[in-house]
């Protein structure tokens, strides 16, 4: 490598410590530092730069290597985190990051874009992608090659009456499926409610988007009606919507001082309340989560289970819940960082710490497949033969569960809301 060239590399390496360090300090403003030492990870950067100065075999690209680096530094932070080259920067729009395209709720597993949730009725649905699959392609771009932000602006922007290509992986698939996802129509993620035995109400949630609350709400108050005692308050597949719906529903079902928290930067906590108002239903309360429940409904969890007021049953949630802000650099790119996370009450944000079942339920699943990392482009769909071979989904394990558990409920007395709750939400 050229003496000119190493000087480049050198001052490269340094731009990348800088960007390191001010990452952390734009988390976390001026009065706190990045975990660890940064002086010991400027030394780690220092390490790395001698190395390919002196023994790297060809002269890199000193680009793709800034690139790479500063999408490494802003994608190692968490999923929701990205770094954008100036012309995503000039095209960005803070709502991709809160879009549900074609009815699925996008984040990142294990490397790969991820379905959370998939809305019934959806194009996404219609299409036949179901909640939990692996988002292996989008179109030919591989998604473990790109970052949530790409993979949702990618999604996002095709237009009224277009179409775009997705293969998916899913459990007990070894190869991925192509599906075509058009975008046509509207579609909501609505409310179902129904007795499921006579003195049992069921409702399933669904994504808490605006005024939801208030149906969820209706919802308990006609089972009420109808004759219902106990409640099963479905949040399966609720993992998207308004922050304020989930705070509005958790102190509904469960009043207290303090249904969640805002942790920001600079070691900031506000303490989020429910606005005053009657209890939605009085009787037993079972609610029931999976990987599916996230976001806003993990409020909801969380604050049954804290303040006593149900059993919270089936599987861990997703564990999300963040807000992200834009910062400009002075090249025209930009970092989109984590600025703001939500926690319940106590303990944890929902994405160091997802909310635990009190009685936990296995349900029975494959591992994904992992796709082959050294193929060239999508693989082709499953045969018809092929498809056939997969088994036909088990009967719902969580909600049986629950149901057990309603049965026995008058020992378990503990799980109605308390006489003195119920005078002081009145």
């Amino acid at each position: 490598m050229s003496f000119k060239a190493k000087l480049v590399l050198v001052a490269l390496s340094t731009a990348l410590a800088i960007y390191a360090v001010a990452g952390g300090l734009l988390a976390r403003r001026a009065n706190a530092v990045a975990k660890g030492n940064p002086y010991v990870q400027l030394k780690i950067f220092n390490e790395v730069v001698k190395h390919i100065a002196n023994d790297y075999v060809d002269e890199p690209d000193l680009s793709k290597v800034r690139v790479g680096a500063l999408r490494g530094l802003a994608e190692g932070l968490d999923p929701y985190c990205a770094y954008l080259s100036p012309e995503q920067a000039q095209r960005f729009k803070p709502e991709a990051m809160t879009a549900t395209p074609f009815g699925m709720v996008v984040s990142k597993y294990a490397g790969f874009a991820y379905a959370v949730a998939v809305v019934p009725g959806s194009p996404a649905a219609q299409a036949g992608v179901k909640t939990g699959d692996f988002i292996e392609y989008i179109n030919a771009t591989a998604t473990r090659d790109i970052s949530l932000y790409e993979a949702l602006e990618m999604l996002v922007n095709v237009p009224d009456g277009g179409a775009i290509e997705v293969t998916i992986l899913r459990p007990g698939r070894p190869k991925g499926e192509k599906h075509t996802l058009k975008k046509v129509g509207t579609f909501q993620s609505l409310v179902e409610s129904r007795m499921e035995t006579p003195d049992t109400g069921y409702i399933k949630v669904g994504l808490l988007t605006k005024g939801k609350a208030e149906q969820v709400l209706a919802a308990a108050r006609q089972l009420q009606q109808r004759g219902a005692q106990k409640l099963l308050l479905d949040l399966r597949e609720s993992s998207h919507g308004d922050l304020a719906e989930g705070i509005a529903l958790a102190g509904a079902f469960a009043p207290s001082a303090a249904v969640a928290r805002k942790l920001s930067a600079g070691n900031q906590v506000e303490t989020l309340t429910a606005p005053p108002g009657p209890v939605a239903f009085e009787g037993t309360l079972v609610v029931l989560t999976d990987r599916s429940t996230a976001g806003p409904a993990e409020i909801v969890a969380a604050a049954a289970r804290d303040n006593k007021r149900g059993e919270v049953v089936g599987e861990k949630t997703f564990g999300a819940g963040s807000r992200q802000e834009l910062f400009p650099l002075r090249d025209g790119s930009a970092l989109l960082l984590t600025t703001t996370r939500y926690a319940p009450a106590t303990g944890k944000s929902f994405m160091e710490e997802p909310v635990k079942p009190s009685v936990e339920v296995k349900v029975a699943a494959a591992e994904p497949a992992l796709p082959d990392l050294d193929a060239d482009g999508p693989p082709a769909p499953e045969s018809p033969d092929e498809q056939k071979k997969v088994a036909p989904p088990s009967e719902d394990a969580i909600l049986k569960r629950a149901l057990e558990l309603l049965k026995g409920e008058t020992k378990q007395a503990r799980r109605a809301l308390p006489k003195a709750q119920l005078l002081k939400a009145a």
